[in-house]
């Protein structure tokens, strides 16, 4: 592989990079922060969470038509939600929208489903500092081609921000793009390919659902009672556990692709 084939690696870790250090003071200038509170694990201040958009550009320029419209969709109503605080309803149904666009566009209506599934897991996933980028990079890498790669530098622009201890989160914007961008990546695969590597955010979704549903509480109401959050009780360093998962999904991707091509 020449060195040009990671071009698009090393521009979208750039582009990533420079918008999240941009939209930072425009975050804290508009509100569009998060407050500490009881179920992150991250203990400091208020923090920017408007790095979604960053994160799309960044992609913008190695995807179709179709998958940038798709995207941009669906980070717009991360973004909304950054700023407005959508009721989990209300998310819910602007995210259908995506899933049926989704549909539509590739003819398949798996892929919506799948879409709705991805963006959500993500978004539950993203409750440790550098956690879901670093997951979903990983994820990216093994991927491939310029798309996959892009997915992977927009992830490292973001993570020079958001590795332990984070000084910016991505905010719904970027973890309900992450999420969508994995299915439209993949699904040409089938299904089975998409959820190989969607495999550690479904993992941590159904894990915490599970026991928000085992306790009697929403599994939509937030808690530090991930799969995420228990590991790190049980001792294993902030800065370790997004590597652990990051090598967790590019194992469980590249193991599912060698398989379904066996």
């Amino acid at each position: 592989m020449t060195a040009s084939a990671f071009l698009p690696l090393v521009v979208a870790t750039l582009i990533s990079a420079g918008g999240v250090f941009l939209t930072t003071p425009i975050a804290h200038r508009i509100g569009a922060v998060s407050k500490v509170r009881a179920d992150r694990w991250h203990l400091a201040g208020s923090v920017p969470r408007l790095a979604g958009p960053a994160m799309f550009v960044a992609m913008a320029p190695f995807l179709t038509l179709e998958q940038a419209l798709i995207l941009a969709y669906v980070c717009a109503v991360g973004v909304v939600d950054d700023l407005r605080s959508f009721s989990a309803g209300a998310k819910a149904l602007a995210l259908l929208g995506g899933a049926v666009i989704a549909a539509y566009a590739t003819g398949s209506v798996w892929v919506g489903v799948a879409l709705w599934v991805a963006c959500n897991a993500v978004n539950m996933l993203d409750h440790a500092d550098g956690l879901a980028a670093a997951t979903v990079g990983a994820a990216f890498l093994g991927i491939g081609g310029a798309a996959g790669l892009a997915g992977a530098g927009a992830c490292l622009g973001f993570l020079f921000f958001n590795y332990p201890p984070a000084r910016v989160f991505m905010g719904d914007g970027g973890s309900l793009l992450l999420g969508a961008a994995l299915v439209l990546l993949t699904w040409e695969g089938g299904p089975l390919l998409t959820v190989a590597w969607l495999a550690v955010p479904l993992i941590d979704a159904v894990f915490v659902t599970a026991r928000r549903l085992r306790a009697g509480r929403k599994p939509w109401v937030g808690g530090t009672d991930h799969l995420g959050h228990t590991l790190l009780r049980a001792g294993i360093p902030p800065r370790v556990l997004p590597v652990a998962y990051g090598v967790a999904a590019l194992a469980i991707g590249l193991g599912a692709e060698a398989l379904l091509a066996a």
